[in-house]
C-alpha cells in the first residue's frame, strides 16, 4: 500500500489537507487528488510503478517544455522517486472544469467547433518539440505495421475490406519516408481534455507520448472523437492548420487511418470487445475515401 502521506510531506505545501482517489479514465498510473482546506482542488498525483521511472522523468521534463511554450496543459509542479516503496510519481496542477467526452455534447455545435480550433492550436503547439537524437523513424513504422498484420494472422482476426486496406497501406506507405518527426501525445481525444470552467480547453495525460509523424495524431477522430462531436473534430483540422488544410493532409489522414485498423483489431479481441470494434471499422471504412484520398464523410457533411 502506497503511503500517500510521505508524498505530500515531499510536496512541503502545508495548505494541502487530504486526498481522494480519481477512478476516471484508463490511465496506468494511480491518481489522486490533493486538496486544501475547503475541499478545494489543488493538485493532481500520478503514482507508478519504479520500473517506469526513466520514461515518467522524460515525460516530466517534456511537460515542462510545453509548458514553457504556453501548452494549455497541467503545470508539472514535482517528479520523485520513492525506493522504500518502489514507485515513483509526478504531481501536476489541478484543473477546474469538466472532461471533454462529458462537456462536449452539452454545448451548441457553434461551441463545440470553436473548442475544435482551440484544441488543434493547442495541438500544433504540442508538435513543436523535436527527438534529440534523429532516428528512422520510417522503419519503425513499417515494423510495428508488419507486426500488427502477423499478430492479426496468428490470432486468426480479419476486418472488413481488410485486403483493400492493405493494399492502400503498400500503395501509400511511401508517402511517410519523408515524414517528420516531432513529439506525438498519442492519445489525442476529447477524454484526455478538460473544458475549464472559464470556457477554453487544456491537454492532460501524456502518458502515452511518442515520437513520429505529427498528422498520425488525427487517426483518433473517426476512432474516438466524431461519435463525441463531429464539429470538434473539424475544428480541430481546421483549427490546427490555421483555416489552410494542405492539399495533401487527406491522403496522409487516410493512410494513418488504414494503418490502425489491424492494431484496432487486436485490442478490440484482447479486450473482448471485437463486435463494437467490427461495427466500427466498417464505419470508419465505409465512411473515408480510400479511392481519391479526399476527406472523409465526417468532415464533409459536418456544416454549421
Amino acid at each position: 500500500m502506497v503511503n500517500i502521506e510521505d508524498i505530500i510531506n515531499d510536496l512541503q505545501d502545508p495548505s494541502i489537507t487530504h486526498f481522494s482517489a480519481i477512478k476516471k479514465g484508463f490511465s496506468t498510473a494511480t491518481k489522486y487528488i490533493l486538496h486544501s482546506k475547503g475541499n478545494k482542488s489543488r493538485y493532481v498525483l500520478k503514482i507508478y510503478g519504479i520500473e517506469k521511472a526513466d520514461r515518467r522523468n522524460a515525460e516530466f521534463d517534456l511537460l515542462k517544455r510545453h509548458y514553457s511554450h504556453n501548452v494549455s496543459c497541467q503545470m508539472p509542479v514535482k517528479f520523485g522517486i520513492n525506493e522504500e516503496q518502489q514507485i515513483c510519481y509526478m504531481i501536476l496542477s489541478y484543473l477546474d472544469g469538466v472532461s471533454g467526452d462529458t462537456s462536449l455534447p452539452l454545448k451548441s455545435v457553434e461551441e463545440q467547433y470553436s473548442l475544435g480550433i482551440s484544441a488543434g492550436e493547442e495541438l500544433k503547439k504540442i508538435h513543436v518539440i523535436t527527438p534529440q537524437k534523429p532516428f528512422n523513424w520510417y522503419e519503425k513504422r513499417m515494423r510495428k505495421y508488419h507486426n500488427k498484420v502477423d499478430e492479426c494472422k496468428r490470432q486468426g482476426l480479419k476486418f472488413y475490406k481488410q485486403e483493400c486496406i492493405e493494399s492502400y497501406i503498400k500503395d501509400n506507405i511511401y508517402l511517410l519516408k519523408d515524414s517528420p518527426i516531432h513529439f506525438q501525445h498519442d492519445d489525442f481525444h476529447p477524454q484526455n481534455m478538460i473544458v475549464k470552467d472559464d470556457g477554453t480547453i487544456s491537454i492532460i495525460d501524456f502518458d502515452s507520448y511518442d515520437w513520429g509523424d505529427p498528422l498520425e495524431e488525427f487517426f483518433k477522430l473517426p476512432k474516438f472523437t466524431i461519435h463525441i462531436s463531429a464539429y470538434f473534430a473539424k475544428g480541430q483540422v481546421i483549427g490546427y492548420f490555421n483555416h489552410k488544410i494542405p492539399d495533401d493532409f487527406w491522403r496522409k489522414y487516410n493512410l494513418f487511418v488504414a494503418l490502425n485498423q489491424h492494431a484496432s483489431k487486436i485490442a478490440g479481441a484482447a479486450a473482448n470487445n471485437l463486435q463494437a470494434v467490427e461495427e466500427r471499422t466498417r464505419f470508419i471504412i465505409e465512411t473515408h475515401d480510400f479511392s481519391n484520398h479526399g476527406a472523409p464523410d465526417w468532415y464533409q457533411n459536418t456544416i454549421l
